[in-house]
């Protein structure tokens, strides 16, 4: 459960260029894509770190760590460009996160839903709306222990039911419940950072091995 992860949605005319603006990374990317980046000051040193789902031509949506979202709020609001036709709304209260994680996790998620999750269908860092049970979310391939997974986004009307459907099915495949600690475990095995621990305003992209997540250009 990472339903504590900050999410903003960034809409308006203006969306793409404030946030090609702020972001280290390129985010023109297609509809239904995600791209993990850095915000980083003027030293180069990171600010926050998130990852930025596009979800239409016009409408993006932030997914921040639980810790930063009052943080990485103001940081975006004092350096959106003046003039700029865009909104960022603060909609953390209004998603569930529920991250299916493991080797078993397409034939779980396949199991209780009409969508495909194959590879070609559903490849790394896509992003889709999926039926699970009586309720549609947004599904996107990512996941923070380095395993196959994705990460659910779920209304919170529907966190319930999701999380029952999910059990249900899950048991054939030995589906356990794990919290933030047993995830942080597994980052730290694979190796991916975090926000104010191994990432810092004291720390640089290529300092940090994430020289891949700037686009210079």
């Amino acid at each position: 459960d990472e339903t504590a992860c900050g999410k903003f949605l960034v809409q308006r005319r203006d969306a793409e260029k404030v946030l090609q603006h702020l972001a280290a990374n390129d985010i023109a990317v297609p509809v239904g894509r995600t791209v993990y980046t850095g915000l980083l000051n003027e030293r180069g040193t990171f600010e926050s770190d998130l990852t930025i789902a596009r979800l239409a031509r016009d409408r993006f949506m932030i997914v921040t760590g639980s810790a930063q979202v009052t943080r990485d709020a103001d940081w975006i609001g004092r350096h959106t460009p003046d003039g700029a036709h865009v909104t960022v709304t603060d909609v953390t209260a209004a998603w569930t996160v529920l991250s299916v994680m493991g080797p078993h996790s397409r034939a779980l998620l396949q199991k209780v839903s009409r969508a495909d999750f194959a590879s070609e269908a559903f490849p790394f860092a896509a992003i889709r709306e999926v039926g699970i049970g009586h309720a549609t979310v947004l599904a996107s391939r990512r996941t923070y222990m380095g395993e196959l997974g994705w990460e659910l986004y779920v209304p919170v009307e529907f966190a319930v039911t999701v999380f029952e459907t999910l059990h249900e099915a899950g048991a054939e495949f030995g589906l356990r419940d794990a919290g933030y600690y047993a995830v942080d475990t597994l980052r730290l095995e694979k190796g991916y950072r975090a926000w104010g621990r191994e990432l810092t305003p004291d720390d640089n992209p290529f300092q940090a091995g994430l020289g891949w997540a700037v686009k210079l250009d």
